[in-house]
Order: C-alpha cells, then sequence, then structure tokens
C-alpha cells in the first residue's frame, strides 16, 4: 500500500473516530471497561514484537465474513461489502464472503459453523439472532479465533452476551428513536406505520421500536408492517395496509428493499410529495432522488462502507499486532441525510454512502 493510501486510510479512521468517539449506544450493551474475548490470546503493550513477528507484519490474514445480507439482493450491502473489499485491497488481507440468497438466519448459522470450521485468523459476523448464533460463535471464540461483530449486535445484557471484541455499526435504536423527533417536528401526521422487511431481524425490530417509543411520547399509534425482500409483492403488501388504514399518514421504512416498493406505492396511488410523510434508513440513488423532490423528509445513515471498512481494519491489527479497540463499540451513525445535506453525499450513494 502506497504511503498516500495509507495516509487517507488513517486519515478516514481517525474522522470516523472524531465524529462518534463520544457518542453513547443507549440500546446496547456497553461494558464499563473494555474485557477481552474469552479464549483469545492477550498481547503484552510492552511487550516487544519478536524478528518473527516483525518479519511477518505484511503477510496476508485470512478473515471470515459472515453476513446475513448481500449485495446481489440488498444494495445496502454493496456498500458494506465495498468497504471490506477495499480494506481487503488496502491491508493485504484475504477476506472470504459467506452469505445467502434471501433473508434467512437459519441458513447463515450454518454459514457461521462453515466459517469456524475453516479455522481463519479472524471471523467478522452480523448477530442478527443473538440466540441462533450464540453456540457457534462461542465455539469460535473458544477455539482462540478473535470475533468481531459488525453491522447486527448482541442486544442481551452483559452477562448474557457473546463477548466478541468489539461492535462496528450504528445504533438503531436511536435511529428510530430520532425518526420520531423528525416526524414531531414536521407536524400535522396522526398515525405512523414502521415498514419491516425482515421482520425478526433483532436490529431491525429496534428501529421501530426506537420510533414507536418516542411517537408514544406523543400519543401517536405505530404499527408495524412485515413485507418482504421482494419489491414487488412488498408494493402490493403496503398498497392492500393503505386500502385497509387509510388514515395511515407517516411511514417509515427500514432500507432501501422496503423504501423503493414505498415509492412504488406512492406512484400507483397518485400521491404527491407531503401527502403522507416518509423517512428511510439508508441511501440510496432513488433515496437521494426522494429526498431531492420532496417524497421523503431523510434517510438516516449508518455509514455502511465503514460498517464493511473498520472490520477488516481491526482484524488485522488484531491479528498482526494484538492491537484492538479500546471500545466494545464503534458507532458509525445514526447520521440524518435530508435537503440541507443531501448534495454532500448524493453522488457517494450507492458506493461509499
Amino acid at each position: 500500500m502506497s504511503f498516500k493510501r495509507l495516509t487517507l486510510v488513517l486519515v478516514l479512521l481517525v474522522a470516523l473516530l472524531l465524529a462518534f468517539g463520544s457518542y453513547t449506544l443507549a440500546a446496547l450493551p456497553v461494558d464499563d471497561t473494555h474485557e477481552a474475548a474469552v479464549g483469545l490470546v492477550q498481547t503484552d503493550p510492552t511487550e516487544e514484537p519478536t524478528e518473527e513477528a516483525a518479519a511477518d507484519d505484511r503477510a496476508p490474514v485470512n478473515i471470515y465474513a459472515v453476513s446475513h445480507g448481500a449485495c446481489a439482493w440488498d444494495s445496502y450491502w454493496c456498500v458494506v461489502e465495498k468497504g471490506s473489499d477495499d480494506a481487503a485491497r488496502d491491508l493485504n488481507v484475504d477476506v472470504t464472503l459467506l452469505t445467502t440468497d434471501k433473508f434467512d438466519l437459519e441458513a447463515t448459522a450454518q454459514n457461521i459453523d462453515r466459517a469456524v470450521a475453516a479455522n481463519p485468523d479472524v471471523l467478522m459476523v452480523t448477530i442478527t439472532d443473538a440466540v441462533l448464533f450464540d453456540e457457534p460463535i462461542r465455539r469460535a471464540i473458544d477455539a482462540g479465533i478473535p470475533v468481531i461483530a459488525y453491522d447486527s449486535v448482541d442486544t442481551r445484557s452483559k452477562e448474557e452476551r457473546i463477548p466478541y471484541i468489539t461492535y462496528v455499526g450504528p445504533d438503531d435504536y436511536q435511529g428510530g428513536y430520532q425518526a420520531g423527533d423528525r416526524f414531531i417536528a414536521a407536524g400535522g401526521a396522526t398515525k405512523a406505520v414502521c415498514v419491516n422487511q425482515q421482520v425478526g431481524h433483532v436490529l431491525l425490530d429496534l428501529r421501530c421500536q426506537g420510533l414507536s417509543d418516542r411517537l408514544a411520547e406523543d400519543g401517536i399509534e405505530v404499527e408495524v408492517l412485515g413485507v418482504s425482500d421482494d419489491p414487488a409483492q412488498s408494493t402490493t403488501t403496503i398498497s392492500d395496509y393503505y386500502a385497509a388504514n387509510p388514515d395511515v399518514d407517516m411511514f417509515l421504512t427500514l432500507g432501501p428493499n422496503s423504501a423503493d416498493p414505498f415509492y412504488a406505492f406512492m406512484e400507483a396511488e397518485g400521491l404527491e410529495p407531503g401527502d403522507v410523510l416518509h423517512g428511510t434508513f439508508d441511501l440510496s440513488p432513488k433515496i437521494v432522488e426522494k429526498i431531492k423532490d420532496g417524497t421523503s423528509l431523510f434517510a438516516i445513515d449508518g455509514q455502511p462502507y465503514m460498517v464493511g471498512y473498520l472490520p477488516v481494519f481491526w482484524g488485522a491489527m488484531i491479528h498482526r499486532y494484538g492491537i484492538s479497540p479500546s471500545t466494545d463499540i464503534t458507532a458509525t451513525g445514526p447520521g440524518f441525510v435530508d435537503e440541507t445535506n443531501i448534495g454532500v453525499v448524493e453522488e457517494l450513494a450507492g458506493t461509499y454512502r
């Protein structure tokens, strides 16, 4: 890696830490002190590196990444995967991605088993179901494999939680809660629906819970509408729901896979920007377009590029030098994109944002 490229990597990391270093993830368990994962060999920071380690500090690191989502069917993951790919190239890391052809927690659990059996140097995994994934991830830790959670995290108590080294990703509960703040500030709406394309995904469920908790403070009801990752099917589901509930005037979608069907529903119903309030999680070129024309009030940005990049970065640091994050959480969001700052990110949507 060139000096210029290394400098860019370090600048990006420092910028992220400065932006979010003091951010508290209210919905996620935070230890008072950073605790080492069970079974990991810890490096004494005062110990001098061996000649062998010094000579081998650019040897490839073998990282397995297990994800519940994939670029092939969810554009959010295209940005995450680009982050991981770029980090792998920058840092001379081999990343093997194991994913599924649809949202399937059982298949994801099987992929964790496959990853553990491969005995990688580092395992990065999206913990979309902490109970289902608990045993195979703990098996990895017991085998001495450092584990980094990314995008989705074990939200259980400290005593129950899987002892991964750190979590890289947004606080989804706060994203939903702050979306409620935005809707209240916009005014006029009285009934809300949270459109969830992956019901059972704990972090998506937390997005809806955050919205519900905030709007309940103002006496506004929130229903959760389960859709799927199939756009045509989801458009029909939203249309049918609206026909049965014409008083709904506030919609929160949880990513492009529910936002795009919402936009198709708007067009089919002949609804104009402002007829209902809409906000969404995540960015895409389509979402950018809809923020600009007023259909969507905002998008909640979890910085998916960094969600993919930083676990690979930390995996390389842990394996090569025994350097690990000083906190259990590296927050990448939430941040909000709206009409006031859309110009800053619109050219990056779908690639770096």
